[in-house]
């Protein structure tokens, strides 16, 4: 069928094959009246899976390459406050605790 929209060819190869064939119960009757819509509906499907579970990852991998800066390694939520008084002469807690969260310390 004539398309407005430019073709993408993709090898049917046995991983591809095997998916198919898992799959096409899965899907709507429409989404599986051909093997090429099969393959749309899976793809729309995966990216949408790959956005929901993360929202966030484009827009931190768009800072960190905009700004170069450096992803957390710990879970901010485990940072322990500083047992007594915040001593008025350090300059750096807010730095120290950054370090931390990075795996730097």
């Amino acid at each position: 069928m004539a398309s407005k929209y430019p073709r993408l060819g993709v090898a049917r190869d046995p991983e591809l094959a095997e998916a198919l064939t898992q799959t096409r119960d899965l899907l709507d009757v429409e989404e599986r009246r051909s093997q090429a819509a099969q393959v749309r509906a899976l793809a729309l499907r995966g990216a949408k899976s790959l956005l929901d579970a993360d929202p966030g990852e484009a827009e931190r991998r768009r800072l960190r390459e905009k700004y170069n800066l450096i992803p957390a390694t710990a879970d901010s939520r485990t940072l322990r406050m500083p047992e007594g008084e915040i001593d008025p002469d350090d300059p750096t807690p807010m730095s120290d605790a950054l370090q931390w969260v990075r795996g730097k310390e």
